[in-house]
């Protein structure tokens, strides 16, 4: 089942405790064992399973499944634990991102694009006053029509260029992208790590911690969000 729309809807199972159980009650759910990682939470009897779909929780006995945020009280402000999950899966593909580096870095952040997207360009078109306050960014790509469509063949060839900062920019001038003779297969890898985030739409941003915030933020706004975040 590759399109799930849970949100904070409770499925209620007949599995056994353990993670072989939560597999087969998945598995009611279109998915196989290759499919998902099952890892532990800080909340007791609650696991987490990474899905293509997005993060799901599922009590230890198999029996109740929910997908969404899940906020941790016990500090000043609430913190998603889901925050964590996000910030490895961004971790496993950072080694290709298109990377734009502030001089006096403080903050890095990684942005799904899509070089069609109005609010992607003006970011782009912004991405100096980014730098300026000491935020990197780190781009992967988001095709929104998916990986076999246009843009997603056109995001093909941008990472699979020598210079790919330079076909990067190009494609956000407007200009024709030139087919690449080779294709890499970071974007389809770029693109379901952001399924599994659960982004929908682009710009989305994902910060240090692995909050993810959704659509354009502006630069000043944005170090404001980050530094608050860093107390």
């Amino acid at each position: 089942m590759k399109k799930l729309l849970i949100g904070l809807t409770l499925f209620s199972t007949c599995a056994m405790a353990g993670n072989a159980d939560i597999a087969t009650s998945l598995s009611k759910l279109g998915y196989t064992a290759k499919d998902i990682k099952i890892t532990d939470t800080p909340i007791t009897g609650i696991k987490s399973v990474v899905t293509p779909d997005g993060v799901f929780y599922v009590t230890d006995d198999g029996k109740y499944l929910t997908q969404g945020p899940i906020y941790n009280l016990e500090g000043k402000e609430p913190v998603n634990i889901a925050n964590g999950n996000n910030a490895q899966l961004v971790k496993s593909i950072d080694k290709d991102a298109i990377v734009y580096k502030a001089k006096n870095e403080k903050y890095v952040i990684s942005v799904f694009t899509d070089y069609t997207c109005h609010y992607c360009k003006l970011l782009h078109e912004n991405i100096q006053q980014y730098l300026d306050v000491g935020i990197s960014v780190h781009y992967f790509a988001f095709p929104r029509a998916g990986v076999d469509s246009d843009v997603g063949k056109n995001m093909q060839s941008i990472w699979s260029a020598t210079d790919r900062k330079a076909a990067f920019e190009n494609a956000y001038k407007g200009n024709n992208i030139t087919p690449a003779n080779s294709m890499v297969p970071y974007v389809a890898q770029q693109f379901n790590v952001g399924k599994k985030l659960g982004i929908t739409g682009t710009p989305a941003i994902v910060l240090p911690d692995g909050q993810l915030v959704s659509g354009y933020v502006p630069a000043d706004k944005l170090v404001d969000m980050l530094s608050k975040n860093n107390k």
